[in-house]
């Protein structure tokens, strides 16, 4: 025998030194593998094998709860889209991009030039978050749209004006 072979048979004997002895009253297969020369090699490798499925199962029982806890706990600060004062979050997408709903409230501008660059500016995020693939092209229609009758109306109070 060589001495690599001696010491991984002594640590497995140590490590069937740290099982319990009424698990082989309870499971006498375990007596007869534990008889056959190389059974012990079995039994370790059967120990080893369980520790790990038990280990993966512990890993992924704590991924799930992390997962869960960053979840609800989900700070969008970082990187902030923000088309306007006036709205609250709607929808958040896997990559961290948060949708926004108007409220129906808006801040009357005085100055028209400045609503009108306003809804430039809102329409320019919106088609580069569509370019760059962050909405989907359903989401880039509805918003342009929204964006389209809000300076419909500006015009519709001006001509009143």
């Amino acid at each position: 025998m060589t001495e690599l072979q001696q010491i991984i048979e002594t640590l497995i004997d140590q490590l069937l030194l740290w099982i319990p002895s009424q698990i082989f009253v309870d499971f006498p297969f375990l007596s007869v593998l534990l008889a056959n020369p190389n059974g012990h090699f079995v039994l370790a490798g059967l120990v080893l094998v369980v520790s790990f499925i038990c280990l993966w199962i512990s890993l992924r029982v704590v991924q799930a709860l992390l997962d869960k806890q960053t979840k609800l706990g989900s700070n969008l600060s970082d990187d902030p889209v923000n088309l306007g004062d006036s709205h609250s979050s709607e929808a958040l997408s896997k990559d961290g991009f948060q949708f926004f709903k108007r409220t129906g409230e808006e801040t009357v501008q005085g100055d028209d030039d400045l609503a009108l660059s306003a809804i430039e500016q809102e329409m320019l995020a919106i088609k580069q978050l569509f370019a760059d693939g962050h909405i989907l092209k359903d989401v880039y229609v509805a918003e342009t749209r929204r964006l389209y009758g809000k300076a419909k109306t500006l015009r519709t109070q001006l001509d009143r004006s």
